[in-house]
């Protein structure tokens, strides 16, 4: 078999592939979508300097620690609180957003048969890399467009006082508008 038969040979069933309309189409363009992201993790951007998972929990650790200090003072404000210990629980760790260039095309082509639409195809291609720059030192790093803190997942108080109401509304009150976090993640229990 030549080259030329290869080719005939390819095209016919690149041709019967496309000639099943749309949904195969969308099937063969999502394989190859998932190709290209496969293919990415693959290869290396060269940023070795890029916060890692590992310090991205440490990070986290150290920023739900550094919470639960400052809260555990604020609420050893609040009038009717005596000693007390603050719990805060993250839902995620810190997240890292780069940035991204991205380009975008779609076309669309119709073929016709008199006056009526016989085929219709449609394709949309968006290609994202991230935006890598020069550390000075030789090396290249993706660059850090920002850093997203954990979400709060809750707060637990446990404190002298709290078997009054009041004082747990007061507790409840500072916690949610110091976290922007709804009431129904706040618990106030007194201590033993």
């Amino acid at each position: 078999m030549n080259s030329l038969d290869t080719g005939d040979s390819l095209k016919t069933k690149f041709t019967a592939l496309l000639g099943g309309g749309k949904s195969r189409l969308l099937v063969v363009l999502g394989i190859v979508g998932m190709g290209f992201i496969l293919l990415s993790s693959f290869i290396s951007t060269g940023a070795k300097n890029n916060p890692s998972v590992g310090s991205a929990d440490q990070i986290s650790q150290e920023y739900v620690t550094q919470l639960e200090k400052r809260l555990t003072d604020l609420v050893g404000q609040v009038q009717g609180v005596g000693r007390c210990e603050v719990m805060v629980t993250a839902e995620t760790g810190v997240e890292y957003v780069y940035a991204v260039e991205q380009n975008e095309n779609a076309s669309q082509t119709n073929s016709y048969e008199g006056d009526e639409v016989k085929r219709e195809t449609q394709q949309q291609n968006l290609e994202q890399k991230y935006i890598v720059v020069d550390t000075g030192s030789g090396k290249r790093e993706a660059l850090l467009k920002t850093q997203k803190q954990p979400a709060i997942r809750g707060v637990v108080v446990v404190c002298e006082g709290a078997s009054s109401m009041v004082v747990q509304e007061r507790i409840t009150r500072v916690v949610t508008t110091a976290l922007g976090i709804p009431y129904n993640r706040v618990c106030v229990t007194p201590i033993k």
